[in-house]
């Protein structure tokens, strides 16, 4: 005779913590210098097929030679941009790749002050010979990706996860991105694990580092992959590194780097925290339970059951109260009264092994504080 047993499961925080993963740096050039730059990486590609400079597109010129060592360098000539006109050399850098190019892309860059001169040494060394600066601090930080990982040992659990944190609401003034590529259905497949919302300034993200990490390569079913290993980040764009070089009275690199590797993890937190309600997900009868014992009005109660019934099929929040809105529903204010009950109107798979599952709000918060913890059944 079977009988049903309660086991947990659990995130935690990768070893690296709180930190940076990606980065930009730019350097303007003077017309002369560009083209001088540009000439001799065409004239190298004629010897040897490593320089690999190619057009990407009109008036960029990609450079993949140090690519594996984590850094996709282009040549731009920026001409419709208002704010950006002109002649740039930008770098992409991985620093964990370029201090060791055999790290693993889910790796982090080390949060310890050693990091930023190992990444100094490495950089200069990899661009010593080259067409290219090879100081890191004569560039200017372009843009900044924030980010932590954390692993779950337990793979139905994980999947959950993923599929309910991407149905999330977009926030009060950012929109929603989702990826595209030519190929539209590889894409759909890619935004099952990915969510990102935009604003002027910087981007909020949340995606399943394990199936993008393994999705260029052989394993891409959920069924062959190793734990899952969930990124939040935070992209800083240029003019919020703008303000902080004004803050802090300097625009060095390694300067601003580790400044924000020091802060990373209060400003990813504070940034989800803002935008999204501190609640759970929950399975449909424990939601329907709550919003029936609730003391709204019976109205606003029917409204709030039939967004939650419609979060079962829909993609997206959005999506729901988009419908509902054109079909006569009332749903200003909703999600907020939904939320106020301490829980989303994403309901978890019916059955689903799992009573609840954090928000991506406390997710957060527990992470830094060690593990979190999800208890769940499994008949025995």
């Amino acid at each position: 005779m079977s009988k049903i047993v309660t086991r947990k499961a659990r995130f935690e925080l990768e070893a690296d913590g709180f930190s940076i993963h990606t980065f930009e740096i730019s350097r303007r050039l003077t017309k002369s210098e560009w083209n001088h730059c540009k000439e001799k990486l065409y004239d190298q590609n004629q010897i040897s097929s490593k320089i690999c400079i190619y057009q990407e597109s009109k008036g960029v010129h990609r450079v993949s030679q140090y690519e594996a060592n984590g850094l996709r360098i282009t040549l731009e000539h920026a001409h419709d941009q208002e704010d950006s006109r002109g002649y740039y050399v930008r770098m992409v850098v991985n620093p964990r790749k370029v201090i060791d190019p055999n790290a693993s892309y889910i790796g982090i860059f080390p949060p310890e002050k050693s990091s930023i001169t190992e990444l100094q040494t490495a950089f200069h060394a990899l661009l010593e010979q080259s067409a290219f600066n090879d100081q890191l601090d004569d560039y200017y930080l372009s843009r900044v990706d924030l980010c932590v990982n954390m692993r779950c040992d337990h793979k139905k659990i994980f999947r959950e996860v993923v599929r309910v944190l991407r149905k999330l609401p977009t926030p009060p003034k950012y929109k929603r991105v989702s990826r595209k590529e030519k190929d539209k259905k590889k894409a759909n497949k890619y935004n099952k694990h990915y969510i990102k919302f935009q604003c002027g300034t910087h981007s909020l993200v949340i995606y399943d580092k394990t199936y993008q990490a393994t999705e260029q390569g052989l394993r891409v079913d959920y069924e062959d992959l190793p734990e899952g290993v969930l990124r939040f980040e935070v992209q800083y764009q240029r003019s919020v590194l703008r303000g902080l070089e004004k803050k802090l009275g300097t625009d060095n690199p390694s300067e601003l780097l580790w400044f924000l590797i020091q802060k990373s993890e209060k400003r990813i937190c504070k940034h989800f925290e803002q935008c999204f309600a501190d609640v759970q997900f929950c399975q449909i009868e424990e939601i329907e339970k709550r919003i029936t014992g609730s003391k709204y009005e019976d109205q606003i109660k029917q409204t709030m059951l039939e967004l939650t019934h419609r979060m079962q099929r829909k993609q997206s929040v959005d999506q729901a109260l988009e419908e509902m809105q054109s079909e006569g529903f009332l749903v200003e204010d909703l999600l907020r009264k939904v939320h106020r009950l301490g829980f989303s109107p994403i309901p978890l798979w019916k059955n689903f092994c799992a009573q609840q599952i954090p928000g991506p709000v406390s997710l957060l918060r527990m992470i830094s504080e060690g593990e979190v913890v999800i208890p769940y059944q499994k008949m025995k």
